[in-house]
């Protein structure tokens, strides 16, 4: 919940005092503004908590009167007035105008500096959005996990209830006609009589509609679920709150599950879909049952004799999607498309452990540059799954063609060196370049530019930006470096930095 008044006046450390008796002290506030002008609306915002020393407020009721309703009309969060500075008290005159308007008031005293209340406010804000971001996170993964679940069949709350929760009010998944799919709870079915209207009225926008509604005990949002063209169904959700980002993010999630399941649903022949991409996080994250694997038509796909792969595609190109069609038809592997054209996935192996002979026959078709496969793996442990697609993610980096990880006849150098050691050697060595706020830009731009054997033009290409643009960055790069990329050694150096920064990144940073 967001950070209110109250709970900055109820901070032992600070010792402030709630002077007004009439106002409310839930208002959120936002952050803290220090100002001793007699109008500061000006270099303030809604939410504030506004610190004054009141030093360039008369006596006159009516000046303190319209200090008062500038301040209420630029909706700050209260007013902190600090003692001991020209007023041993909160003027009587502020103290009765706030009442009237509803305006907390709090003395500060004189030993506590405003910049201690700022510093605290601040503490309790960060509190605040981590909290708000581990929730949010939280509630994603139960969100996947309730998709699978639905999808394989299995008992578990689905991603309406699990989206309703979280927000604390009520979710509706209604179809393109605007028909009640599914409510949580139950009884927030009926809103639909009084939100079919705004439905109405979106639904010829297609994706592009959504709707705001906000009233003093509700906001709701209203959104279109879908993948292209006119909407499959809309998404609203109602909470007692104003939804943050980190209510946007949950909701982002839902409504690309329930795109997904209305749009692509599960078919082993289908190829390419987001599904598989939820199956592999699932397994990341939590493994995967043969009870799972079954209820998915992955038959075949034994949880405790597996492989993880990452196929990577010919000329920095993405591996085609005819190649990964024929390995799913298969019925043995699951493969996710990641960001770059990269595929990963596992797949199911013979009674030896080794890859069936038409997968391992893919490896070398058309527009595939090279496939990874780990050691085998039990899928029910997702550690042993993070570990195995690492473990792919290597083996894919020893050049053309199938390479097994641990086999020393396909190694390429890179993998000789301690991992740990290299990691570290990385970081030190691309430093100011990591920390950049441009740094992912311009690190994806050198692996472009590096993949393309120095060539401009072929990394624009791969990247999809103008040559100029690949070249300002390069520039950038080098200075961040503070080395020449026209030395060779130089390259070398920042191909292994590279290429071990990126090993070295969580799985969802990857691409």
């Amino acid at each position: 919940m967001p950070l209110t008044v109250g709970q900055v006046a109820s901070l032992p450390e600070l010792g402030l005092l709630v002077r007004t008796t009439s106002s409310s002290l839930d208002r959120p506030v936002r952050w803290v503004a220090v100002s001793e002008h007699a109008d500061p609306t000006p270099w303030i915002e809604a939410g504030d908590l506004l610190l004054t020393t009141g030093m360039s407020l008369p006596d006159a009721v009516d000046v303190i009167e319209g200090y008062v309703e500038r301040l209420v009309a630029a909706d700050v969060a209260g007013l902190g007035f600090g003692v001991g500075f020209g007023r041993d008290t909160v003027p009587t005159t502020l103290l009765a105008a706030a009442d009237r308007v509803g305006l907390p008031v709090l003395e500060v005293p004189k030993p506590v500096p405003f910049v201690a209340v700022s510093k605290a406010v601040s503490r309790l804000l960060t509190a605040e959005e981590y909290a708000d971001s581990a929730a949010s996170f939280d509630c994603q993964r139960r969100l996947i996990r309730a998709a699978l679940a639905e999808r394989g069949g299995a008992e578990a709350e689905g991603v309406i209830p699990v989206l309703a929760k979280h927000v604390g009010g009520f979710a509706l998944h209604l179809d393109s006609s605007g028909d009640v799919i599914s409510a949580h709870p139950r009884s927030s079915a009926a809103r639909i009589a009084e939100l079919s209207g705004e439905v109405d009225r979106l639904r010829p926008r297609g994706l592009l509609g959504s709707a705001s509604i906000a009233s003093a005990d509700e906001h709701i949002v209203i959104l279109p679920i879908g993948v292209k063209g006119s909407a499959d169904g809309f998404l609203v959700v109602g909470s007692p709150h104003p939804l943050r980002s980190a209510d946007q993010a949950v909701m982002n999630v839902s409504v690309s599950l329930l795109s997904w399941e209305a749009s692509r649903p599960l078919a082993i022949d289908e190829g390419m879909d987001a599904w598989r991409g939820l199956l592999i996080a699932h397994a990341v994250e939590h493994g995967l049952s043969q009870h799972v694997l079954s209820e998915l038509g992955l038959h075949n796909l034994g949880p405790a004799r597996a492989v993880a792969l990452t196929w990577r595609g010919a000329d920095g190109r993405p591996v085609p999607d005819a190649v990964v069609s024929a390995a799913q038809r298969t019925g043995r592997v699951v493969l996710s498309r990641r960001s770059g054209g990269d595929v990963g996935g596992v797949a199911g192996v013979d009674e030896d452990g080794a890859l069936p002979a038409h997968l391992r026959a893919l490896a070398s078709a058309p527009g595939v540059l090279t496939v990874g496969v780990s050691c085998v793996l039990d899928l029910t442990d997702p550690v042993n799954v993070r570990q195995a697609i690492d473990q792919a993610d290597r083996a894919a980096t020893f050049g053309p063609g199938l390479h097994a990880y641990g086999d020393d006849s396909s190694r390429g150098l890179a993998s000789l060196l301690d991992a740990a050691t290299t990691t570290a050697w990385a970081a030190s060595y691309l430093g100011d370049l990591m920390v950049a706020a441009e740094g992912p830009e311009l690190m994806d731009t050198l692996r472009a530019w590096l993949d393309q054997h120095g060539q401009v033009d072929a990394a624009a290409q791969q990247l999809g930006i103008h040559r100029h643009t690949v070249r300002h960055r390069l520039r950038r790069a080098e200075g961040a470096l503070g080395r020449s990329l026209d030395d060779p050694g130089v390259r070398a150096d920042l191909w292994f930095a590279l290429d071990a920064v990126r090993h070295a990144a969580p799985d969802h940073e990857r691409g």
